[in-house]
């Protein structure tokens, strides 16, 4: 589509006799300023505000109409181009949803793809029965960028961990617990923390209920 520019006939307004009305409306003025209102001449000045006035107003009448008509080429031209930019956007909106769909299927092709590939490796694996592929699977694994050999490399370099944490976390105190944080969490030093945290939990609050015991065992004494 070729888009030539608009051609513009400058409209033009002739108001001949500017200069005679606005010396007159000058010396109208001067002269209404220098007047001093009385009762004697009350009556005089407003019939002659309102005369000018009058004139006044015609005048902007006619601003405002003439406005309105110079205008018009303006508005239709305004109506023609949002037509176009309507028809265009629509058409746009209707590739670009199309667009999506397709992205969306390879996305979804892909992580079949890198599910089906986890599950085939995962056999050989003692945890083959904790983690599924969407432990595994990142956002930006589904990108058409991200190549299936990145996404294999990745997905044995995350065995290798999980199988590594998995033999730390066997020789660890509370080990159970750990390892059902752990997965959650994809993190030894998160899982670890947390069990921690939750052992120290219960600590401080035997030593608290220890504590309430004994003030209460020597109260009763007293």
């Amino acid at each position: 589509m070729q888009i030539s520019a608009p051609k513009i006939t400058l409209g033009s307004i002739e108001f001949n006799d500017f200069e005679t009305i606005k010396a007159s409306a000058d010396i109208l003025a001067a002269h209404i300023q220098k007047v001093e209102v009385t009762e004697d001449n009350v009556k005089e000045s407003r019939a002659l505000l309102s005369a000018v006035n009058k004139e006044v107003k015609e005048l902007e009448s006619q601003r405002i109409q003439i406005k309105k008509e110079m205008l018009k080429p303006y508005q239709l031209f305004e109506r023609q181009v949002k037509e176009i930019v309507k028809v265009v956007k629509e058409a746009d909106e209707a590739v670009r949803m199309q667009v999506r769909a397709l992205e969306e299927e390879a996305r979804d092709a892909k992580y079949n793809a890198i599910e089906e590939l986890f599950m085939k490796r995962i056999q050989i694996y003692h945890f083959v029965h904790l983690f599924t592929a969407r432990d595994f699977i990142q956002p930006e694994f589904l990108n058409k960028s991200y190549s299936m050999n990145k996404v294999e490399t990745a997905l044995v370099n995350w065995f290798t961990k999980i199988e590594d944490d998995l033999t730390a976390i066997d020789t660890m105190e509370h080990s159970a617990e750990i390892l059902a944080e752990y997965q959650d969490t994809k993190s030894l030093a998160i899982s670890v923390k947390l069990v921690q945290d939750r052992y120290e939990r219960l600590e401080k609050n035997k030593a608290m209920t220890y504590n309430e015991q004994k003030k209460c065992a020597l109260s009763r004494n007293i």
